[in-house]
Parts: structure tokens; C-alpha cells; sequence
């Protein structure tokens, strides 16, 4: 298979579909590409009809499609529509140059296998089937595919609602033990406070006050030992959260002598910087830190199963079984104080 990005793939495309519209006359269905049709015929007269939410997440899935690059290109001339830290995946089965007469099942099937098989959840699988299932059907309306959607022969990877995996106390501490930054500071925030993921990737050091003090944060003080959630990622942008949405979050003490030994260790002077950062300082993306940094530690440890989400929920969890460890050793050590009265 030829290697998209080492091809002339940002050019190819957009001149493909410059011919497919230019003249009076219509270029055959059979020479259009898929990443040609999404550039010229399915964002500006399907994707442009959508709410900024749905645009969002079309500008989402369609990098599960064709190659990030090359999507953030299709969109660079929409406002609201950064360039993105999403890269092409090695040996995912793109469809670029992919001519839309010869799109079939199989290759519905490899993108739903490869998502499933990467960790993506059952409900991002089903987003990318559905938005191929669209671009075919306006194809059909563009007259440039004829037959079955190819979408309705392949059904997506059962899941098991009934089994939940739920962590315990001792296999939190084995992964923590096995983490890193940034993913055991993404650990840390998710099961002591309840934060998901797509906040704590937004968090800045200006909205975390790690003294005793409160501190002026851009519009609000940010109270002593907590930190104010006021962003939050959504699809590939980060976005301001609003009204009820913007809370304040209690720092535990454990807590609190991590991230400042984190602030030390990585010399943070800018407050702008966010807590979770690559090397160059950019936001990490949730999705990002879930496939290169998560989901690695738990095949390893026999987790495949972790995600994030998993984590937040033992929030609870976790308390309640510490709490019924808690309680277990006062009864214990109030049997032994009054054997020793006893005696």
C-alpha cells in the first residue's frame, strides 16, 4: 500500500475534485477519490449544514477516514478550525485514494476492526461507521455512486453491556506504580476529585492554586488548594465552559504535594501552560493520551480493558472500599482496646 504521506496527497486530492467539478461536464464517479468527494462535495454541502457541534464532530470522525493532515487542510478555510496534534496512525486503512466506485464492505470492515482493536469505544466505532455511511449516501445524491451502501453489510463488534470492569484498590496502585507523566498525574486528578479527561487535558496552571491562599485567576479567584474547571476539550478544540458548567474542584493533600512537586520538576513560570502538555507545550489531546499512554500500561498488565472512564468511576468506587477498610480497622482496633479493658 502506497504511504499517503509520503505522496503529493495534500495537492492530489483538492486537484482531483477541481475536475470533478470544473465545466459543465462531470467526471465519472469511478475517478473520484473519497478524500476528493469529502473536500468539495461532502463539507461544503453537507458538513456546512450542520450546528458548530455537528461540524465539530464531523471535523472529528473524518480524521478516522482520511488522513488528519489532510482533513485539517479540507478545513483550514473554516473559522473556529485549528490545526490539530492529531497524526496519521501508521498502518491504519485510510481511504484517501480510495476511488468511491471501488469502496466495498471490507473497507468499512477494517476501519471498524482497527478502531475496535485500538481502544476506541463502542460508540466512537459506530461514529466513524456512520459518518462513511453519509458521505456515501451523498454520494449517491451527487450521482457519483450507484448500489448498497456499503456500511449496511457490516455490523459493529458486539460489546458486552452486562460485564462492567471496575477497578480495586490494589490494581489502582499497581497501574500507578507502572505510570508516568503524564498519564499517572491524568490517573491521580480522575480518581481523587472526578474530573474527566477532557477537563483535566484543558486544565492551566493559572486556574490550579496549590497554596493555602486564594489566588486571582483571569476573571475569578481560584480558591485555596483547588482548582477552577472552566475548560474542557470537545472533538479536536478546546472550548470554554459556561455558566453552571464552571465549578470549583477540592485538591486532596496528597494531591496537592504531587502537582507541586510536578510544578518544580518542570519549572513552570507561565501560568497559561497547561498541566498536561507535550514537550513543546501544547494541550494533549484525551484521545492521544488514551491510546499512547493508557491503553499501552494495561495490555501490558493484562488490562486491556482500561480506559479513562474506568478510572473516573473508581472514584467511587475506591472511597467506598476505603471506607469499608476504614471502617473494618476501627472495629478491629475497638475490639482490641476493649479485650484490653477486659484483661
Amino acid at each position: 500500500m502506497q504511504n499517503i504521506l509520503e505522496s503529493d496527497s495534500l495537492i492530489s486530492a483538492p486537484l482531483e475534485a477541481a475536475l470533478y467539478v470544473a465545466g459543465d461536464g462531470v467526471v465519472e464517479g469511478s475517478t473520484i477519490s473519497v478524500a476528493a468527494f469529502v473536500h468539495k462535495k461532502f463539507i461544503p454541502n453537507h458538513v456546512e449544514l450542520k450546528s458548530p457541534a455537528g461540524q465539530t464532530h464531523y471535523h472529528a470522525i473524518l480524521k478516522h477516514l482520511v488522513t488528519p493532515e489532510r482533513v485539517d487542510h479540507f478545513f483550514a478555510s473554516y473559522p473556529g478550525f485549528a490545526t490539530a496534534r492529531l497524526k496519521a496512525v501508521p498502518g491504519w486503512p485510510y481511504l484517501d485514494d480510495v476511488r468511491l466506485c471501488d469502496l466495498t464492505p471490507n473497507h468499512v470492515r477494517q476501519l471498524v476492526l482497527s478502531a475496535a482493536l485500538r481502544g476506541y469505544s463502542p460508540q466512537t466505532v459506530k461514529h466513524i461507521r456512520s459518518v462513511l455511511g453519509a458521505i456515501v449516501n451523498h454520494a449517491k445524491k451527487e450521482r457519483v455512486f450507484d448500489g448498497e451502501n456499503p456500511i449496511s453489510e457490516v455490523q459493529l463488534p458486539q460489546t458486552s453491556p452486562n460485564r462492567s470492569h471496575e477497578l480495586t484498590v490494589l490494581q489502582a496502585k499497581n497501574l500507578l506504580k507502572s505510570m508516568q507523566y503524564p498519564e499517572r498525574e491524568i490517573a491521580l486528578l480522575t480518581i481523587s476529585t472526578g474530573m474527566n479527561i477532557s477537563e483535566i487535558c484543558a486544565l492551566q496552571w493559572k486556574h490550579i492554586n496549590l497554596t493555602w491562599k486564594s489566588k486571582p485567576g483571569d476573571e475569578d479567584q481560584v480558591p485555596s488548594e483547588s482548582c477552577i474547571v472552566k475548560k474542557q476539550w470537545t472533538g479536536d478544540k478546546i472550548i470554554d465552559l459556561k455558566g453552571k458548567r464552571v465549578r470549583v474542584v477540592e485538591l486532596p493533600k496528597p494531591l496537592l504535594q504531587e502537582l507541586l512537586q510536578l510544578k518544580r520538576n518542570r519549572q513552570i513560570v507561565d501560568e497559561d501552560q497547561f498541566l498536561i502538555a507535550t514537550t513543546e507545550g501544547h494541550a494533549m489531546r484525551p484521545m492521544d493520551t488514551l491510546t499512547m499512554r493508557l491503553k499501552p500500561i494495561g495490555q501490558r498488565m493484562g488490562m486491556p480493558w482500561i480506559s479513562w472512564q474506568i478510572l473516573r468511576r473508581a472514584h467511587q468506587s475506591l472511597l467506598s472500599e476505603l471506607r469499608t477498610r476504614l471502617t473494618n480497622e476501627l472495629v478491629l482496633c475497638t475490639r482490641s482496646v476493649e479485650k484490653e479493658a477486659m484483661d
